[in-house]
C-alpha cells in the first residue's frame, strides 16, 4: 500500500470526514522560554515538528496574545505555568468595556502571529499542515479582564474571574465588546490563511466547565459570537477544544466544526466510547491522558492508551492526541511512543 502524504491525510480527515490509510497524530506545547520573539517561537516550532514528524503542526503561541491587541501588557520574565505575569489590565469597568473597538490585523501583536505562520510554512514546505490557534471571544475578554482564562486542571473558581460580574452588571456594554474582538478575529483568521495556515484550533478552553459560567451565561454571551466567528472560518478545517474536567463537550456538538477536541479521560468527560451517539459530524480528537507525560507518565502507558483508541476508532476517522497541551516537562521518549504507536495501525 502507498504511503499516504501528510496533506492527503488531513484532507481526508478533516476536509471529507474520512478514514485515511491511518489516524492522524499530533502533539503540542509552549515554547515560553521564546513565544514573545516570532522568529524564536516559529524555529522551536519547526525544530518540534522535524523531530517528531507530527501528522500536522498546531502553533501555540503566548496565550496573551489576543489580550495584547487592545493594550494588556505582560511581563515574560515571570511566568505561572504558561501565562505571563500581568501588568496593565485594559478593562476594569464599564467605561473600559466600551473602548474596546474592532481593530485589524495590522495590530502588532497579531502581525507578529502572522509572521510565525509564514516563517513555519517556509521553512516546513507546503506537505505540513499548519493549524493556528485561536481563543473565542469570550475567552478574549476575560483576559482584558486580566484573568487567565481556566485550562486543564486548574480549579473552576467562580468567583476568581471577572466575567460575572462584568456579564451582570454591564451586558449591552459587553455585548459591544465580544461584536468587536470578533470582528478582528476574523480579519485576523482570514489573513492567517494568506499567510500559510490550513485551519484553526479553536479554543473555548475551560469556559464551559461546570462551576464557572452557567450554560445561560454561556448561551448569551459564548455561543453566538462562537458561531460568528465560525461562520467565517468553517470552510477551512477547525478543531475546537473544549478544556479540562468537566468541559461539557457534547454542547459543542452540533458547531460547524470540523472536530471536537477534550480530555476524554478526565473526570466528569465522557470518553471517546460511544461518542458516536452524541458527536455526528465532527470528528473526535484525543484518546491520550495528557498527564502521562511529564515526571510521572510512562511511555508503556502512553502506548496502552494509543493503540486502545485506535482500535476502538478501527473504520472510523480518529485524530489521536493527548487530552490537552502537554506539559512543559514532556519527555522524548513519552511523545515517540505517542508518534509512533499509530504507524502499524490501519482502517481495517
Amino acid at each position: 500500500m502507498t504511503k499516504w502524504s501528510k496533506r492527503e491525510r488531513f484532507n481526508r480527515i478533516l476536509r471529507e470526514r474520512d478514514v485515511a490509510d491511518r489516524p492522524m497524530v499530533s502533539a503540542w506545547r509552549h515554547f515560553i522560554e521564546v513565544e514573545h520573539d516570532s522568529i524564536a517561537l516559529a524555529a522551536a516550532t519547526v525544530d518540534f515538528q522535524r523531530k517528531y514528524d507530527w501528522d500536522f503542526v498546531k502553533i501555540n503561541p503566548r496565550t496573551t496574545y489576543y489580550a495584547e491587541v487592545w493594550g494588556n501588557e505582560y511581563d515574560y520574565s515571570q511566568y505561572d505555568g504558561v501565562v505571563p505575569l500581568v501588568t496593565k489590565i485594559r478593562i476594569q469597568d464599564r467605561e473600559d468595556l466600551k473602548q474596546i473597538t474592532p481593530r485589524t490585523a495590522e495590530a502588532a501583536p497579531l502581525q507578529d502571529q502572522l509572521k510565525v505562520i509564514s516563517r513555519v510554512r517556509q521553512e516546513l514546505g507546503d506537505e505540513v499542515p499548519i493549524v493556528q490557534t485561536v481563543f473565542s471571544p469570550l475567552a478574549v475578554l476575560e483576559y482584558l479582564g486580566g484573568h487567565r482564562t481556566l485550562a486543564s486542571y486548574r480549579p473552576a473558581i467562580r468567583k476568581a474571574s471577572p466575567l460575572p460580574e462584568l456579564l451582570a452588571a454591564s451586558p449591552t456594554e459587553v455585548h459591544k465588546a465580544l461584536e468587536a474582538i470578533t470582528e478582528t478575529l476574523v480579519d485576523y483568521a482570514k489573513a492567517a490563511l494568506r499567510s500559510g495556515a490550513d485551519g484553526f484550533f479553536y479554543a473555548v478552553l475551560g469556559l464551559a466547565r461546570d462551576g464557572y459560567l452557567t450554560s445561560e451565561e454561556y448561551k448569551e454571551f459564548g455561543l453566538p459570537y462562537d458561531l460568528e466567528l465560525l461562520r467565517y472560518i468553517s470552510p477551512d478545517p477547525v478543531i475546537l477544544h473544549t478544556c479540562g474536567p468537566e468541559a461539557h463537550p457534547e454542547r459543542f456538538a452540533e458547531y460547524p466544526i470540523s472536530a471536537l477536541h477534550w480530555a476524554d479521560r478526565a473526570p466528569g468527560n465522557p470518553s471517546l466510547a460511544g461518542h458516536e451517539q452524541w458527536l455526528k459530524a465532527p470528528i473526535a480528537v484525543g484518546g491520550v491522558d495528557e498527564r502521562l507525560f511529564g515526571a510521572n507518565g510512562s511511555p508503556s502507558t502512553i502506548i496502552s492508551q494509543s493503540l486502545e483508541t485506535i482500535e476502538a476508532f478501527r473504520g472510523r476517522p480518529l485524530i489521536l492526541a493527548p487530552g490537552c497541551g502537554l506539559p512543559l516537562d514532556a519527555e522524548d521518549e513519552q511523545l515517540k511512543a505517542l508518534r509512533n504507536s499509530v504507524e502499524h495501525s490501519s482502517v481495517g
